[in-house]
């Protein structure tokens, strides 16, 4: 017998992830909802600041939604829809593509019960930046397999995707150590 706790339909390990080549991207999924709660618009807003440090940074975007419209004008709003990359809807079967293009996945939300994503991104050898205000810091382990941030640090969420994005070995670090914890 095999048990899996909330965990995915994947159980196996993914190929080696090669060297990263290209710009430096940050990935996350998930709809986006009147709520907002998943962490979007926080992303969106910290990525000037991303981009003062990280010229090249690309944040992509997966998932629809009713609010896509609203998040797309907010990128526009604060200058950074050049380096915005609103996916839309992602077949399950290409999601390994996304995170195996990713240096970094975040999602730091206000209220997610669990999510999956986080698993999903540590399967993939992807260091994860979640938050402290749900239970992301459940599954990711602060420091060790990404970070969790405090959201009311009005800097916290940038500094630490810029942390990621600058060190490249450090993010395979912690990505390594995700993929050990999923």
């Amino acid at each position: 017998a095999h048990v899996g706790w909330l965990a995915m339909e994947e159980d196996s390990i993914p190929p080696t992830r090669p060297p990263l080549r290209g710009p430096p991207t940050v990935l996350i999924v998930g709809r986006m909802d009147e709520l907002g709660y998943k962490g979007h618009r926080d992303l969106i807003t910290c990525w000037p600041r991303v981009l003062q440090a990280v010229p090249d940074a690309i944040l992509r975007i997966a998932g629809r939604g009713p609010s896509l419209e609203t998040f797309q004008r907010l990128a526009s709003d604060v200058g950074v829809a050049s380096s915005v990359q609103f996916l839309g809807f992602v077949a399950e079967a290409q999601l390994p593509v996304l995170y195996g293009g990713a240096d970094v996945f975040a999602m730091p939300s206000r209220g997610e019960g669990f999510g999956l994503v986080y698993i999903e991104a540590m399967r993939h050898s992807v260091p994860v930046v979640a938050s402290i205000h749900d239970a992301g810091s459940e599954v990711n382990i602060d420091a060790v397999t990404g970070f969790n941030v405090n959201l009311d640090r009005s800097n916290e969420l940038a500094d630490r995707i810029i942390d990621l994005l600058r060190d490249r070995g450090g993010a395979q670090r912690m990505g390594e150590a995700g993929q050990k914890r999923w």
